[in-house]
């Protein structure tokens, strides 16, 4: 595992920070990391997560194919947190996000 956060760090510096896949490479280093959370317990992992799915959410405006992904991403990672930690801002946060990704979503039942 820390294998694969290394190979994605090292590839997120050599991407330039105005490519376009620039927000992917952040999206599977945050991905990655959570992974890594999850299996060794160690919190600078998750908030390290956190913060590379908030760069990669600044850089998915509104109308961006992969917003919503990016807004739960974000959310999750805030939840799991406030499990951690017991923090009330990163909850309350994690459920405005969550409301904005459902936002995003067409209504049940819709074509898209």
């Amino acid at each position: 595992m820390g294998d694969d956060v290394e190979q994605l760090r090292a590839e997120l510096q050599s991407c330039p920070s105005d490519h376009s896949d620039q927000s992917l490479y952040l999206s599977k280093l945050a991905l990655s990391l959570y992974a890594r959370f999850e299996q060794r317990g160690v919190l600078s992992d998750l908030d390290e997560a956190i913060d590379l799915d908030r760069a990669a959410l600044a850089l998915r405006p509104l109308g961006h194919s992969d917003r919503s992904g990016s807004l739960n991403n974000l959310a999750v990672g805030l939840h799991t947190r406030f499990k951690q930690r017991g923090v009330l801002s990163d909850l309350d946060e994690a459920i405005d996000l969550d409301r904005a990704a459902l936002a995003l979503r067409p209504p049940e039942g819709c074509p898209v």
